[in-house]
């Protein structure tokens, strides 16, 4: 069986492609792997457990059935929780303040960077010899 990530070879056409694989899926008690050759091209291949061995579905209905599955799972169907990138707690630095007698915790936002920035441009200036 093969792993997402690995590759393999398989003979198409005539012509012995290089098939990294991108995905899987158990569908209708069979497992299919999804394939793409070095130039983007999609295979589905059907694995076949009792013998080891993986086989090209030439079938472009079928072949059209897995990938949309495949898709929807894996692509499409996930849960959405959030755009994080756009939030802006995460681009926030925190630091913490402890008072004197320890009991109060002061949480606030750094904003101010330029000294550090500063500091890190003369040090590159300085390895580039400038």
């Amino acid at each position: 069986m093969y792993a997402i990530g690995e590759n393999f070879e398989y003979l198409i056409d005539d012509e012995e492609l290089d098939i990294s694989v991108i995905g899987d899926i158990m569908l209708f008690g069979d497992e299919y792997l999804i394939g793409e050759d070095l130039e983007g091209q999609k295979y589905v291949f059907i694995y076949r457990e009792d013998e080891e061995i993986v086989e090209l579905i030439e079938d472009e209905d079928e072949i059209s059935d897995i990938l949309d599955s495949w898709e929807d799972e894996y692509f499409a169907g996930g849960t959405d929780i959030g755009d994080w990138e756009d939030d802006s707690y995460y681009e926030r630095e925190d630091s913490l303040i402890v008072s004197e007698d320890a009991d109060l915790e002061e949480y606030f936002e750094i904003d101010d960077y330029s000294e550090s920035e500063e500091d890190l441009d003369s040090f590159i200036s300085g390895l580039m010899g400038g």
